[in-house]
């Protein structure tokens, strides 16, 4: 993606290095527009290190040839303004083009954020309350302010949204939203089934990978419900529903709540196989302990839910295998009567919370790979799924 990134002159154009440092790490291009009053706070070759290109600042600038405005506003393909102050959001408002910036503003097409940062009092005085009103009206996407202390030592909504906040908020910007009114279950992490209070049953997984398909389905439009076992506390898209729970009944009775309104059931946690025959409240002493301790088994989330909703939602499952993974996947989806099986290879380090692994998606058409970066296999994954909502296939409303 081609970014352009504007600074404007506020205390908080140094979070504006972090955000350009964390669009270059995350493979993007990036072009740095300072307004003149912006160098006074940040160099302009701390940007030029950062983007490892050349900084606009006044019209007579031409880091991209002559009429470089024009060459800028057709190159980009999203642009953030960070920080916007109230002088910079008055600007863009009216349309006034006396800087680069607001030169490459006015001949832009693309989705433009703005993260404002000022004063409390200036943030809520009415012409700018009115300023970011037209912007809004003109389909600026404003993330911000946020509440915190600012350069004057006062506390109140004013401080500009974190570098990472705009980072996720551009994502979602240019995004395609081909998962736009789908419903959605996704399940994450491991189930823990205690022994004692102090001792339980569980595994390996961190639930980064049902987190991850959770945070791009909401991007890509869809609503998502996340039903995650303990210890799942990675970031979140806004738009999605978390419901926490600890064992595999848990799951399973909030997973069968949520799927009545949904389409789609992505089953991406570790669920225990087993559980404790008889769990008790206190715990046992050492002393106490048997060689053994008597087990049972715990419903299978993903087979109950497809035979109770086999043929009206799409169902798709996961396995995790320490070899002969793509067959292993098949056999599931067939036994189990699934739509779709993802299998990653775990064990030796591999597989769970770790990357690069080994990931293949088994369909009724055969058995291909996702890659070896979660991100990316989720990714893959919620292609299929957009393409067999588009071909009506595998699930009715």
């Amino acid at each position: 993606m081609r970014v352009i990134v504007g600074v404007s002159g506020g205390i908080a154009a140094y979070k504006a290095c972090e955000l350009v440092s964390r669009l270059v790490q995350a493979g993007e291009e990036v072009r740095v527009i300072m307004t003149p009053t912006a160098t006074e706070f940040v160099s302009p070759l701390t940007f030029r290190a950062l983007s490892g290109g050349a900084v606009a600042i006044g019209v007579e600038d031409e880091p991209e040839g002559p009429l470089s405005h024009i060459t800028l506003s057709h190159w980009a393909q999203a642009m953030v303004v960070a920080p916007a102050t109230a002088s910079l959001l008055a600007r863009l408002a009216q349309g006034t083009a006396d800087n680069m910036l607001s030169l490459v503003y006015l001949g832009f097409r693309g989705p433009v954020l703005v993260a404002p940062a000022m004063e409390p009092d200036m943030w809520q005085h009415p012409r700018t309350e009115a300023n970011v009103r037209i912007l809004k009206e003109d389909g600026v996407i404003v993330v911000g302010p946020r509440e915190g202390r600012l350069a004057s030592g006062r506390t109140g909504v004013g401080r500009m949204a974190e570098p990472h906040e705009l980072v996720e908020a551009l994502r979602d910007a240019v995004a395609v939203k081909d998962l736009a009114g789908v419903r959605m279950v996704v399940t994450a992490g491991a189930t823990w089934e205690h022994f004692d209070p102090v001792r339980l049953l569980t595994n390996p997984s961190t639930g980064r990978m049902g987190v991850a398909i959770a945070n791009q389905a909401a991007r890509r439009g869809a609503a998502v419900v996340l039903v995650s076992g303990p210890r799942v506390n990675l970031p979140l898209h806004p738009a999605v529903q978390k419901r926490p729970v600890v064992s595999a009944v848990d799951m399973l009775e909030v997973v069968q709540d949520a799927i009545v309104s949904a389409e789609v059931y992505i089953g991406a946690a570790a669920v225990s196989d087993f559980r404790p025959a008889h769990p008790v409240g206190t715990k046992v002493h050492k002393e106490s302990l048997g060689r053994e301790w008597e087990m049972e088994p715990n419903p299978d989330v993903i087979r109950t839910i497809a035979d109770q909703h086999r043929g009206k939602k799409l169902m798709i499952g996961f396995a995790a295998e320490t070899e002969d993974a793509p067959a292993r996947a098949e056999a599931k989806r067939r036994k189990k009567g699934l739509d779709a099986v993802v299998a990653n290879m775990v064990g030796g380090g591999r597989g769970f919370g770790e990357d690069p692994h080994d990931s293949w998606l088994s369909t009724d058409t055969g058995t291909r790979p996702l890659g070896r970066d979660k991100d990316q296999a989720a990714a893959l994954l919620l292609d299929w799924v957009a393409e067999r909502i588009r071909e009506g296939a595998g699930w009715k409303s």
